[in-house]
């Protein structure tokens, strides 16, 4: 829901697919386990080449591993460091960085998730600054149940956490509740989802609710 409607401004980890990147996939190993390795540099919009000489030179050296260890369990772990193109900068405390890790796990018509991702933004103020934000932590949970082959159910809940380099900040964390309904129709698929937010953007108070109805169609 987070990625489908409303923006409430939640700041979720980086990944390659936002650089001009060369990536690596490694063939199924044993336990169904993949992995991958990518570097990439920033790019303008619509295009591939750097703009030198400004933060668009930026690269990114990220990794990834899926892992399949037992029927209906999939694990996952990501990482990524931004190489900022002007390192080195005595006016940089600290560098963007961030990761995630998750488990799903099916059981009959019952699929549970969890998973938890960071990301350190880039900071020139690390020791200065009430409002500037160390790092966040977002956690997402879900569960859904197919009722049949053509009625599925499903709950997320995602939360943000704003960590601020000022201990005494006081900090507003984001949370999102959303029920989901999907019936198939055939070659149509009816979809309804229900969703509430608090603290939008970090601010206290700034709530909001949200309802979606979609229909698709397969031809």
């Amino acid at each position: 829901m987070t990625d489908t409607g409303y923006s409430e401004g939640i700041n979720y980890p980086s990944d390659e697919g936002a650089y001009a990147s060369m990536q690596y996939h490694t063939p199924e190993l044993p336990f169904g386990t993949t992995a991958t390795l990518a570097y990439g540099n920033a790019k303008k919009d619509g295009q591939s080449g750097n703009a030198q000489g400004s933060a668009a030179g930026n690269s990114i050296n990220a990794y990834s591993l899926t892992t399949k260890p037992i029927d209906g369990l999939t694990l996952t772990g990501a990482y990524y460091e931004v190489e900022d193109y002007d390192d080195g900068s005595a006016t940089e405390n600290q560098f963007e960085e961030g990761g995630s890790y998750a488990a799903t796990y099916a059981s009959g018509p019952v699929t549970i998730g969890y998973g938890k991702s960071f990301k350190a933004p880039e900071s020139t103020t690390i020791t200065a600054g009430a409002t500037t934000v160390e790092y966040y932590e977002n956690t997402g949970m879900s569960i859904a149940y197919a009722v049949n082959d053509d009625l599925s159910l499903s709950f997320t809940r995602e939360e943000s956490e704003a960590n601020y380099q000022t201990s005494a900040t006081v900090g507003y964390d984001i949370e999102m509740d959303s029920i989901q309904l999907a019936y198939s129709l055939g070659g149509a698929t009816l979809s309804v989802a229900r969703a509430e937010y608090e603290n939008a953007g970090y601010e206290q108070n700034k709530d909001a609710t949200e309802t979606i109805i979609a229909m698709s169609f397969a031809f």
